[in-house]
Order: structure tokens, then C-alpha cells, then sequence
């Protein structure tokens, strides 16, 4: 069994595993001139990803070789019914598009209105009470404008609150899709720790696994994984380097504390490499 040396633009068996995964994380999308409705498309990625792996541009450095010869993961492999071959190509495009996603993100800075909400609110949680005297606020406060080399700061209490009520109120009365727009800064990419990394990498694994009839077949009932997918993806976080560490080849609660971890964990970038 050897690795395919290109990729032709027809619809490839081997990238079986990795459609599905695309299809959830970049869809494409057209609109209906007639109903004005959207409508899925098969998504475009697997052809950017074809033509990474084309120029030799793939992030991992793993090589098929090492990963045929490694006894443990093929024989998990085996066990959980994949195709040694096909998910190859998964673990490569996982590992470039979490890349992609965590150590070369485009940063999506915030909109102006998640700006505005987070200066409103960071007024009002340490408002206290009104007065006859004027607004009384719980630590001191001043609102400080940078103009090139002029500050204009504004320490009047009761100007910061009605301040504050004036954006509150405009978001209720604004309706602006730039308001909603975030900007993104092609100058300074995103990066996220490797833990972020092996994190996106583990959840993208994940989401391939869950298309996976003959996979889902042995998880116990109601559970969302098997012990035999986590230590799959304990291993291959191992064998991409993404985790250094040997223990997790022994036992799975470095995985689980991670899923855990950054369960809510919101990942503010573009991916760099696939869109």
C-alpha cells in the first residue's frame, strides 16, 4: 500500500471519510432566484485540500510509512471496522485544517455591536444606585478617548451612565447589518495554545467517527464514545505530535479532560487554508 502521489479533480474514493467532515464544517451554499431560499451544495474543501496535498503544502509531518507500521493505531483502526487507507487522508486534513484554524487563523476582531455590548455592560454590572447627587458606581471609572495624541476623558459619573444607557438604547433602535459585521486583520494571525490545537484536531476525529455506521454500532448505548475511539484519538494526537506526552497512550483522561476543558471554548479565527 503506498500513498497516492496527485489527486485528479474526480470524486475520490479515498477522501471518503473526509466529504462528510466537510461537509459539516465548510457547506456551501446557493439561493433559489425564484423562492429567495438557500440551498445546499456539496462543499469545495476537499478540492482545496486535494490541491494542498498536490504542491506538497500539507502541514503534518507524519509520514505514511511510520503511520502504517505503527502496530497499536492499526489495529485499533481494524477493530472499529476503518479503512486503513481512506483514513489516512482524514488524519491529513484534520491536522491541516486544525492547523489552519489554531496556529495561522485569520482573527476575526468583534463587531461593533459585541463591542458596544461589552462596554454597555461592563458599565452597568458596576453600577450601584442614582442619586440625588448623580449616578454612584461600585469601584472609580473614567472613559478615556484616544484621538492620534489627544485623550478626552470623561469621569463624570452620571455622563457614564447615561452614556451607556445611550448605546443601550441605540442597540434596541439600530438595525445596521455592519453593526453585525466583524473585521478580520490579514496582518496578524491567530494563534491558540497546542492544548486549543489537540483540542479542534480531537472534535474534528470525532465528527468523522459519528459518520461512521460500524463505529457508532459498538458504543455502549447512550454513549457519545466508545473507550475504543478515545484511545484511537489518544494515539493519533501522540503519533501527529499535537501531544508529547506518552501517558496518553495509557489512559484516556488526558483526552477527557480536554474535550471537557474547552467544551465552550470559542475559537476566533478564519481558517487560513480552507474556507
Amino acid at each position: 500500500m503506498k500513498p497516492v502521489d496527485k489527486f485528479s479533480i474526480q470524486y475520490s474514493e479515498l477522501l471518503e471519510y473526509i466529504y462528510p467532515v466537510t461537509q459539516e464544517y465548510f457547506p456551501d451554499f446557493d439561493y433559489d432566484e425564484e423562492t429567495g431560499q438557500a440551498y445546499m451544495l456539496p462543499s469545495q474543501t476537499p478540492d482545496t485540500f486535494k490541491g494542498r496535498y498536490n504542491r506538497g503544502i500539507l502541514k503534518g509531518r507524519f509520514s505514511f510509512d511510520s503511520y502504517i507500521k505503527n502496530k497499536e493505531l492499526q489495529e485499533l483502526l481494524a477493530v472499529l471496522g476503518l479503512d486503513a487507507e481512506k483514513f489516512w487522508y482524514l488524519l491529513l486534513f484534520c491536522y491541516d485544517c486544525s492547523w489552519g484554524k489554531c496556529m495561522e487563523g485569520i482573527e476575526i476582531k468583534e463587531s461593533p455591536k459585541e463591542q458596544i455590548e461589552k462596554f454597555v455592560n461592563a458599565i452597568s454590572e458596576d453600577y450601584k444606585r442614582d442619586t440625588p447627587f448623580g449616578a454612584v458606581f461600585k469601584s472609580p471609572i473614567c472613559i478615556t478617548l484616544k484621538i492620534g495624541r489627544k485623550n478626552i476623558v470623561i469621569d463624570n459619573k452620571t455622563a457614564i451612565a447615561s452614556i451607556a444607557k445611550f448605546c443601550a438604547d441605540g442597540l434596541e433602535t439600530v438595525n445596521s447589518d455592519q453593526m453585525n459585521t466583524a473585521s478580520v486583520d490579514l496582518s496578524n494571525p491567530h494563534t491558540e495554545s497546542f492544548s486549543v490545537f489537540a483540542y479542534y484536531f480531537s472534535q474534528m476525529i470525532i465528527t468523522a467517527l459519528n459518520y461512521q455506521e460500524q463505529v457508532k454500532e459498538k458504543r455502549k448505548k447512550g454513549a457519545n464514545m466508545s473507550d475504543k475511539e478515545k484511545t484511537l484519538i489518544s494515539h493519533l494526537l501522540y503519533f501527529t505530535g499535537i501531544v508529547s506526552n506518552e501517558s496518553v497512550l495509557v489512559d484516556n483522561d488526558y483526552l477527557k479532560s480536554l474535550l471537557k476543558q474547552y467544551k465552550d471554548k470559542d475559537i476566533r479565527s478564519l481558517n487560513a487554508f480552507y474556507y
